[in-house]
């Protein structure tokens, strides 16, 4: 029996994501006792050994003009755009295996839970939004499979944004595919909600968020009234809590729950939806600390994390946004200070989420001023993405969650690094989702063609800061 927040279909055996995951115990991953299609050999497959058993792209195999030297071990450096975009995408289409039913592109293990290899933040929809949106061009046969899977999705398949549904449609909207997303949008509003999560990863905030985004881009109003009606529970789930949320940050803290009521507030004009926005923010604000330097990071007890998904610079994005509509010092103070979490010298991942491309993003959009925000700091950001790129094929790409294997995907691997890189570097405005790019006119940071220096980590850089 699938849980509330899940996809019903007939016929068809839900398996359990955390029998399809494994176990994190400590930074490993622990095998279990896997059921279902997915099985262990389903967690194999993102090694690169079988990642490239697909179609392999034009081009793909041969080192670029930066790769040239010998004794060089990136084909092209990260900042050296559009040149790395085009080796990224490069990868990302030689990686690819679409004779196969779970997934299109490797990417973190979470791909192997129901429906996982289709999903925003970790499968097909995400590794597409970011190379349409980056300029890398489009995947048709992958968003023939896409679509295919949207239509039957897997008993069991989340309804929320990274991890389920509601990421799908709207991803499908935004290629052009509107019918069917909308379809798939009917099937989500058709299941039981009352379970589900209050935040953006795989809760009703992304859920709300993404039906009134797809109200907005096709005028169907029963989608923004159900949004309203999604941010009303979640207001209510909110005050009747005994205990504060244990997480915070962008993906599952209060912040995703935030980025909703002024999201919504943007479309209604309601003061009262950016009053319970403020009230979220000040509620993971409240989970975080200052540490070395002035840096506002997020307390997790045994660390501090600054991260984009579940640390403080997620917290900063949302600051930004909402201080466009009022004034709020300890807001304006706040964000000051997480802009000092995105200035570390080395951060442990590059991934988007958990790693250094989250500081890109976050500095390539910040309207935040003052010391860190110069385009030197963004610059710096830009070239420690090389310290944890890795060659495929000849081409440049990124490993995903604790440096263990290939991963194409969003939250954790190269479409994530080229969505943030795009994000600095690319000459049109390129954005995650509900976070468009602030009122100013968008300028590429000049990245100085190749990165000829790679920063080295220094003795002073916090472990706790990055890890």
């Amino acid at each position: 029996m699938e849980g509330a927040g899940a996809v019903r279909t007939e016929g068809a055996g839900a398996v359990r994501a955390e029998e399809a995951r494994g176990v994190r115990e400590e930074g490993r991953l622990v095998r279990t006792e896997e059921s279902g299609a997915a099985g262990a050999a389903g967690v194999r497959a993102v090694r690169t050994d079988e990642a490239g058993a697909g179609r392999t792209a034009p081009g793909a195999g041969r080192r670029g003009p930066a790769g040239a030297g010998r004794g060089r071990y990136l084909p092209v450096d990260p900042a050296d755009w559009p040149r790395s975009r085009d080796s990224m995408v490069r990868a990302v289409l030689a990686s690819a295996t679409p004779h196969r039913e779970d997934r299109y592109f490797p990417g973190d293990i979470a791909q192997f839970g129901p429906g996982g290899g289709a999903t925003y933040g970790y499968g097909a929809a995400g590794v597409l939004h970011a190379l349409a949106e980056t300029g890398g061009g489009r995947c048709e046969d992958a968003e023939e499979w896409l679509l295919r899977r949207a239509a039957r999705p897997p008993s069991g398949t989340p309804l929320g944004f990274y991890d389920g549904l509601s990421g799908i449609a709207w991803t499908l909207d935004r290629l052009g595919h509107t019918g069917p997303a909308l379809e798939l949008a009917d099937t989500i509003t058709a299941q039981d909600r009352t379970g589900m999560a209050l935040d953006l990863h795989s809760g009703l905030a992304g859920l709300g968020l993404a039906l009134d985004s797809l109200a907005a881009s096709t005028g169907e109003s029963a989608l923004h009234d159900e949004a309203v009606r999604i941010a009303r529970l979640v207001a209510d789930r909110t005050a009747a809590a005994a205990k504060p949320s244990p997480r915070a940050g962008l993906l599952h803290g209060a912040t995703g729950t935030a980025l909703l009521f002024l999201r919504l507030h943007e479309r209604t004009g309601d003061p009262g939806l950016l009053d319970l926005a403020a009230d979220a923010l000040d509620r993971d604000l409240a989970r975080c600390v200052r540490g070395a330097g002035g840096a506002l990071q997020v307390d997790e007890g045994r660390r501090t994390m600054p991260y984009l998904g579940a640390g403080s610079v997620g917290i900063g994005m949302v600051l930004d946004d909402w201080l466009a509509h009022r004034d709020n010092d300890a807001f304006d103070r706040a964000r000051g200070e997480i802009v000092q979490a995105a200035q570390a010298r080395f951060y442990a991942q590059p991934g988007l989420f958990r790693g250094a491309a989250g500081m890109v993003l976050h500095l390539a959009r910040t309207t935040t001023g003052g010391p860190g925000t110069e385009q030197a700091a963004l610059r710096r950001q830009i070239a420690s993405l090389s310290w944890g790129a890795v060659p495929y094929r000849g081409e440049l790409a990124f490993p995903g969650e604790q440096m263990m294997r290939l991963s194409m995907d969003l939250s954790t691997g190269t479409a994530g690094c080229l969505l943030a890189l795009g994000s600095a570097l690319h000459d049109q405005p390129v954005h995650l989702p509900f976070l468009p790019p602030l009122t100013r006119p968008h300028k590429p940071v000049s990245a100085g063609g190749r990165t000829r220096e790679i920063p080295v980590p220094t003795d002073d850089t916090d472990e706790r800061t990055s890890s």
